[in-house]
């Protein structure tokens, strides 16, 4: 191909992406003038919004504290840095939507990227950012002040450099996609296992090089990854004792994993044994403990995870069953709760998470439509989006480059294994739908070339054999 081709196929190609991008921005800039004329005073923030503005506001006197002043270990920095500038200038709402909306931007132009070098030639990016735009989970959390937008624009991030490493596997793109899966977990501590568990799928491809070739690179990544954490985890055993990157999957694994099993083997509600446990009043867990009110954060938090450990080791099966339809919630909860709380349509305090872990996904879903009764269109509606999503993904899926496959099914699985604990709720999913998104605007692509074409014209989307 000449240099004039090239030149002339990437014009066309941003003359493409140009109005998908603005699309991006202007559906989700509309959809916050929504909110800010119907609910200005809560519809951007959620319940988890302050622990990440009090970090961020620390970190403009030179610390990185939380409101009682002391280290803040539960919290990685990632994201309050994000939120430096809004606090700053102290218009921080405004500033971080406006943060989000280019983050956004910002994961379509990624989307289409990655779409456009594992499907070359078809319509496929161009569909994958459409289904992006759309995607309820992460069009809302546009409108939110929290981590889930930075977070998937990191993610896509580093999975584009991993693919691109797959295609010319050198080092430098390899360290590059060390490095950029490192950032993402500061922001948000749920890759902090994906890092060294990718030395499997980097075993097995890219399929161009013999095992010989790859063990090396196998081995870097997570060197290179652990590294990269390896600065907070010296500054957490500084000020607080904390040999670990960070306390929060303590805190799960004690309020959440274990008191569902507690929950269940005391035959009562999920929320309940948490209020019991002293979830979100450290008054009421002191009094269950008074012996920790000397102990250090480290040496609580230790307690909290062996605690919790024994609670579920004891009780393998039944935790099974409840990570099961957690991980079940996590993929096809509709998200309906969060976006009508957004415009005024659902109270805050609802109980629709508990009452799934307590009684299953269609009890609760009854309950929901009899309460509110606005919520069954909406819960029909996006339910019936999300399973095409999933179907066209599937569809997709099969027609990806095998080392696609293994990459994306790796990363796809291990985020739903992570984060489908019982603390689980659908905007959790959100790392997981822009994957969705670019099998599924691949498989648009085939089909309808296989519609215009009797033998579907499968080279459009067939992998190079350098894939």
């Amino acid at each position: 191909m000449t240099r004039s081709m090239q030149i002339s196929l990437r014009t066309s190609a941003s003359q493409r992406l140009l109005p998908l991008i603005a699309l991006v921005f202007l559906s989700r800039f509309l959809f916050i003038i929504a909110i800010w004329m119907v609910n200005p005073s809560s519809g951007f923030i959620d319940s988890d919004t302050p622990t990440y503005i009090i970090p961020a506001q620390s970190l403009l006197h030179g610390s990185f504290s939380s409101v009682t002043g002391k280290p803040e270990i539960a919290r990685t920095p990632g994201y309050p840095l994000l939120l430096l500038p809004a606090v700053g200038f102290h218009h921080w709402m405004s500033i971080t939507l406006f943060e989000n909306l280019l983050l956004a931007m910002a994961s379509a132009w990624l989307i289409w990227q990655i779409t456009t070098d594992l499907f070359p030639g078809s319509k496929a990016a161009w569909w994958a950012v459409v289904l992006y735009c759309f995607e309820p989970v992460g069009f809302l959390y546009s409108a939110i002040v929290l981590t889930e937008t930075l977070f998937c624009a990191q993610l896509l991030l580093f999975a584009w450099l991993v693919i691109r490493f797959l295609r010319e596997p050198i080092y430098s793109r390899l360290l590059l996609a060390a490095l950029a899966l490192g950032w993402a977990t500061y922001t948000r501590p749920v890759t902090l296992y994906l890092g060294f568990s990718l030395i499997l799928v980097l075993l097995l491809v890219p399929a161009s090089l013999s095992f010989w070739q790859r063990l090396p690179r196998a081995l870097l990544f997570p060197l290179v990854f652990a590294l990269t954490l390896a600065p907070w985890i010296i500054r957490n055993a500084a000020v607080a004792g904390y040999p670990g990157f960070s306390p929060v999957g303590d805190q799960t694994l004690y309020f959440y994993s274990a008191a569902a099993v507690k929950a269940k083997l005391e035959h009562r509600s999920f929320a309940d044994e948490q209020r019991e446990l002293g979830w979100r009043d450290m008054n009421k867990y002191f009094q269950m403990h008074p012996e920790q009110l000397s102990w250090s954060q480290a040496q609580i938090y230790r307690f909290m995870r062996t605690d919790a450990q024994r609670t579920i080791s004891n009780h393998l099966g039944l935790y099974a069953l409840i990570h099961a339809r957690s991980s079940a919630v996590l993929m096809f909860a509709p998200n309906v709760t969060e976006i009508l709380k957004a415009v005024r349509l659902y109270p805050e305090a609802g109980g629709l998470m508990g009452r799934t872990i307590d009684q299953g996904i269609v009890p609760a879903a009854l309950w929901l439509a009899s309460h509110y009764p606005i919520a069954v269109l909406a819960l029909f509606l996006l339910g019936a989006q999300l399973l095409l999503y999933y179907v066209l993904s599937l569809i997709g899926f099969f027609y990806s480059p095998t080392s696609i496959k293994i990459f994306f099914g790796f990363v796809v699985l291990y985020l739903i294994f992570v984060s489908g604990t019982p603390s689980t709720v659908a905007r959790y999913r959100s790392p997981i739908m822009p994957f969705v998104c670019i099998t599924a605007g691949a498989a648009i692509a085939h089909l309808r070339s296989a519609r215009k074409s009797p033998s579907g014209d499968r080279n459009l989307i067939e992998p190079s054999p350098s894939n």
